[in-house]
């Protein structure tokens, strides 16, 4: 796609969701905190089981990727991701991009949906160590072509690095008759940890919605840094949350070419931005795949990550990104930092409240409509650029809700120098 064609689709697909559902949100309240408190701690023995991981679970290589360059070698995935402080990588390739020609968009029919899916699985066992886990994945791709209706990008993550069978071909073709629903359900039977990729990427990589029985959902693509489609993304997801489902925030870069250098070019993303963090005890695959089963989660491009902790009035500790407190007043302390050199342009440290029950869901299968879940700002202040942070907030919160925070402009377009939190749930033991 050229530039020129992108900003004429966005510009109409921003036209279109404004018809279907106005994004706004709540008015924000600026917030005095005053310019010192004594803060609430997070107990020692917690943060002595665990620290953010960083890692970057959206990455594609060659020999697999049947758009991805030569040179992107697991070898150089590895060295790469190490020179830009990842502690993991997972290789996320196109399905069945092996079965027909990795270095070309034409394929065979007489190879379709035969894989292997997970080509480089012995491979990358080789490059990991105790110091970086490189993992090989997969993504499933229904839909690859302009030309065709929307379906969507399945992330396949295997829950173990020794009880999977990575010998297993994924039916993905012909193209545009396998639904991102099936897609889905071919992810999780295989025991993959499912990500809904970019569910509002460009229209032929938008998902159709035939299936809401995700684990995750990508609410940051690094393709156009965070833009107006992850801004959508984030919208669907606090849409599920409003309804009950326990879905997990990420981000991933997308990375189509590893020599990309940070923070990457339009339509051309760098490995690493964003960066998912993940609360685990070590670099154990096992401990990575926990914590993202239960939202214990980062995402930013600041080379940080946004700790949300609450407490109860008496500075108790009761949780952190993906744990669950009770209704009531709590104080909520958001700690993380701006980019050192990142853009001059404001930002406000935002905190959410995702109530139950309130989302306007106007998605439906196989038409790229934007849900407005009618989250309300709580606290919102401004963060100067370069600068670390630490606030703390009492809050009253009801039974049902999910709290998150961001870093972020008020108004989105291609925006760098962005963090959200893992979410936190209200009453839903």
């Amino acid at each position: 796609m050229s530039l020129g064609v992108l900003v004429v689709f966005l510009a109409g697909c921003r036209n279109d969701a404004e018809a279907e559902a106005d994004v706004g949100v709540a008015e924000e309240e600026e917030v005095d905190v005053g310019e010192s408190f004594e803060p609430f701690e997070r107990p020692a023995e917690l943060s002595g089981e665990g620290r953010w991981i960083p890692g970057d679970l959206h990455v594609h290589s060659s020999g697999a990727s049947n758009d991805t360059p030569r040179h992107s070698t697991p070898e150089r995935v590895r060295v790469v991701g190490e020179e830009r402080g990842l502690e993991f990588v997972v290789l996320t390739d196109h399905s069945n991009s092996t079965g027909s020609d990795p270095w070309t968009l034409e394929e065979d029919p007489a190879l379709y949906n035969q894989g292997p899916e997970f080509p480089h699985w012995d491979r990358v066992a080789g490059l990991s160590d105790e110091t970086f886990l490189l993992v090989q994945g997969n993504e499933l791709s229904p839909v690859h072509s302009s030309t065709a209706l929307p379906t969507g990008h399945i992330g396949c993550i295997p829950r173990s690095l020794t009880n999977f069978n990575p010998n297993i071909a994924f039916v993905d073709r012909p193209r545009g008759e396998v639904t991102g629903g099936e897609a889905l359900e071919q992810a999780i039977a295989v025991n993959c940890f499912s990500i809904l990729n970019h569910p509002y990427g460009t229209a032929w990589i938008s998902y159709d919605w035939t299936s809401y029985d995700y684990h995750a959902m990508e609410v940051w693509n690094g393709g156009l840094w965070f833009s107006l489609f992850d801004e959508r993304g984030l919208k669907a997801w606090g849409c599920d949350l409003s309804q009950g489902r326990r879905v997990t925030p990420v981000g991933g870069s997308d990375n189509h070419d590893v020599e990309s250098e940070p923070p990457g070019e339009l339509l051309r993303p760098a490995m690493g931005v964003p960066t998912t963090w993940v609360w685990a005890p070590g670099l154990d695959w096992d401990q990575i795949v926990a914590g993202l089963e239960v939202g214990e989660v980062s995402i930013s491009d600041t080379g940080t990550p946004l700790d949300i902790d609450v407490f109860d009035g008496e500075g108790r500790w009761l949780a952190m990104a993906g744990g669950d407190v009770e209704g009531g007043d709590v104080t909520v302390r958001l700690r993380g930092a701006r980019m050192a050199d990142g853009p001059s342009e404001a930002r406000n440290l935002k905190l959410y409240r995702q109530p139950a029950g309130v989302c306007e869901d106007t998605r439906s299968e196989g038409q790229i409509r934007v849900p407005e879940p009618n989250w309300e700002v709580l606290r919102s202040v401004p963060v100067v650029v370069g600068a670390s942070f630490d606030e703390q907030w009492e809050v009253t919160l009801e039974a049902g809700d999910v709290i998150f925070a961001m870093v972020v402009p008020d108004e989105i377009g291609s925006e760098q120098d962005v963090s959200i939190s893992g979410p936190v749930y209200v009453g839903w033991e």
